[in-house]
């Protein structure tokens, strides 16, 4: 095997690591994913239906605070890198940046609107942007290339990624099933009482048909449901402070070590030189692009999914959350039978069939209207499995691809892996919702308008994201990006000869 680069020094082992520890290890993956969930599902919802900011000013924003955040991603990599000078050094980075986490997600969904108005509520929202991405890429980059170091073994590095996307999972479940609890009428007494009063005087005026009455009787609703959400949404921020900190303690003093030890750098090179090293790999620019495509139909489709179901599907905030839940459950039940699946066949070859299931339910979905609300919760269910694939294969490959020997000239840059890994998944997000947002108001959505043309809604949540993924399968297909595997369909074609 090739020797590691001159002035990185590592000992490479087959680790089999107790369950324990991987379990204490994966436990931070919990607040990282229910962190990232809200900021593009419901942080447009939020900011722009309930408190008033145009859906083209927060594709705008979400764009900036992206591109802010990408262009720290290297440095953070850099940072990274340099503090494997002692042994689980990667942790320290993590312990640093958590607070920033926290307390900028708390910040996101608390904001004092009783003393801000528009200009300075849209300043509130660029500020806690900003801090809630900071200390998420600090934490996760440092986190996942930890990760990617405790096992050399090709199965033990699937077991890993398996046990966080777990816990990555649960913890989109919760960032689905948190807001749409805590932001229902019902929640809140006094909500509850003025919404059911205001329920009651709806229902009598309609009888009645006093449209006078109904129009008063629908403002107080309107209001009930706009306090719940503000209040809703505050309780939601501050139950992710409690989250956060429990969930981190076990990753911080129970992680397994790194498998490499301590890493002795001579002489010094540039951040720039770190941020291009690993595009030397052309494993590793491929697997990038397919990821990039991939990731973007998933960010597309979020961005509008809690508009689709309410205004295409005619569902209640409930139903929302009974589909966001089914999809989310799916997605974390199927980790494991994705894990089996890339032992047969491989892992591009599992993510190849997760990315075709994916776009034919979503196909289907399209036919769904107000009365098929539960073949829509179905279709949710089938695309909740790939993306268990989506989540839990894509991080091995890299792992897989870190310590081949295609790419022994930049082992011991894990940091600046990730680093370029955390760009890549943010900007496929970004890309999906700054083009989303803006291209359904374009085509006639846009609630901040009074517009409502639910055929742009479709034409976002359903068709856009298809034919990305469909070009990301095709990519995958003729592509090698595995280390020492061939392409989908060559692996596919030997399974079956």
């Amino acid at each position: 095997m090739q020797a590691p680069p001159s002035g990185v020094l590592t000992t490479a082992r087959q680790v089999k690591i107790p369950f324990g520890r991987l379990v204490a290890y994966a436990t931070l993956q919990l607040p990282l994913a229910m962190a990232a969930l809200p900021v593009v599902l419901n942080v447009p919802k939020f900011y722009g239906e309930t408190l008033g900011l145009s859906l083209a000013s927060l594709g705008l924003f979400l764009l900036v605070t992206r591109v802010i955040d990408a262009l720290q991603d290297p440095v953070i990599g850099f940072i990274s890198d340099r503090l494997t000078v002692r042994r689980n050094g990667r942790l320290l980075l993590v312990a640093l940046m958590l607070p920033l986490l926290i307390g900028g997600f708390a910040a996101l969904f608390y904001p004092p609107t009783d003393s801000l108005g528009k200009t300075g509520l849209q300043i509130w929202l660029l500020v806690a942007l900003v801090v809630v991405h900071l200390g998420y890429a600090g934490t996760s980059i440092s986190y996942h290339a930890h990760g990617a170091e405790l096992s050399d073994d090709y199965n033990e590095r699937t077991r890993v990624t398996v046990a966080r996307e777990v816990f990555g999972l649960t913890g989109m479940t919760l960032a689905v099933v948190l807001p749409a609890i805590l932001t229902s009428t019902n929640f809140f007494a006094d909500t509850k009482v003025v919404a059911e009063e205001a329920r009651t005087a709806l229902a009598a005026a309609k009888v009645a048909s006093d449209q006078a009455a109904a129009a008063i009787a629908q403002a107080k609703l309107r209001a009930a449901q706009h306090e719940a959400e503000i209040s809703g949404y505050a309780l939601f921020g501050l139950l992710f402070i409690g989250i956060g900190i429990l969930s981190a303690l076990p990753a911080l003093l129970r992680s397994p070590p790194s498998v490499h030890g301590a890493v002795v750098r001579k002489g010094r090179r540039s951040i720039f030189h770190d941020f291009v090293a690993p595009l030397k790999n052309p494993l590793f620019r491929r697997l990038l692009l397919v990821f990039i495509v991939n990731g973007s139909a998933l960010g597309i489709a979020v961005s509008v999914m809690l508009f689709y179901v309410e205004h295409v599907l005619k569902g209640s905030k409930t139903e929302a959350g009974i589909v966001l839940l089914t999809y989310f459950i799916a997605g974390a039940a199927s980790v494991p039978m994705w894990l089996i699946l890339s032992k047969r066949l491989s892992k591009a070859s599992a993510w190849f069939i997760g990315m075709a299931l994916t776009a034919i339910a979503m196909s289907i979905a399209a036919f769904c209207g107000p009365s098929h609300l539960w073949l829509f919760v179905l279709a949710s269910a089938i695309t909740g499995l790939g993306l268990g694939a989506d989540y839990g294969l894509p991080p091995s490959i890299l792992a897989d691809i870190i310590n081949a020997q295609e790419g022994a000239d930049t082992k011991g840059e894990t940091g600046a892996y990730f680093g370029l890994w955390a760009l890549a998944t943010k900007l496929a997000t970004a890309v999906g919702a700054a083009f989303s947002l803006p291209v359904a108001a374009w085509l006639g959505f846009d609630p901040g308008a009074g517009r409502y043309d639910t055929t742009a809604l479709v034409i976002v949540y359903i068709v856009l994201p298809v034919v990305v993924k469909i070009i990301a399968a095709l990519l995958i297909w003729y592509i090698r990006i595995e280390a020492e595997r061939p392409a989908v369909r060559h692996a596919l074609s030997a399974k079956h000869a």
